[in-house]
């Protein structure tokens, strides 16, 4: 008899859970994550990008969560500048801002330019879907600041995605 009804409240825990679920209710709801087929085309975007205007750039794509995605040394970009991209993603990923609003912030602010992971150079771009949804960061370095965020913008682009919320 006892297992007759451990079976029975089984079943109808599973039924709850079921129903639950038809109606789209979960414990969690899933959100739209940086895969790395978007990263890839971003990077390809930013190479396009950096080929047509004669500039030779690293590029870091990381997610929301500031994990390596991609990333592409062109031939002859700097090699000190490796670490610059990928801080700046890493800036953008976190906050879902480009690193030139840091840049402007810290013209009233200077100690935000001394704050960990907060890149205060141009060429960080936060990716999103086209719905808002934060996906993660682009940084770009080894050009002009401009250019460098002109070509992340234009890999996020490429993807199928935006650099604004």
């Amino acid at each position: 008899m006892m297992k007759k009804k451990m079976i029975g409240k089984t079943f109808a825990v599973a039924a709850v859970i079921t129903g639950l679920s038809a109606f789209g209710l979960s414990a969690q709801d899933m959100r739209p994550v940086l895969n790395s087929a978007s990263a890839k085309k971003i990077t390809e975007g930013c190479e396009a990008y950096a080929l047509d205007h004669d500039l030779k750039v690293n590029i870091a794509v990381l997610d929301q969560g500031t994990n390596m995605m991609a990333f592409l040394r062109m031939d002859g970009a700097p090699i000190g500048s490796i670490d610059i991209a990928e801080w700046k993603a890493n800036s953008s990923a976190a906050s879902g801002r480009p690193t030139k609003a840091r840049f402007e912030a810290a013209k009233n602010f200077p100690a935000i330019g001394h704050a960990p992971n907060i890149a205060v150079f141009e060429g960080g771009e936060p990716i999103f879907t086209l719905d808002g949804v934060l996906l993660g960061g682009v940084g770009v370095s080894g050009a002009a600041s401009a250019d460098d965020a002109a070509c992340a913008r234009a890999g996020i682009e490429a993807a199928g995605l935006t650099f604004k919320r």
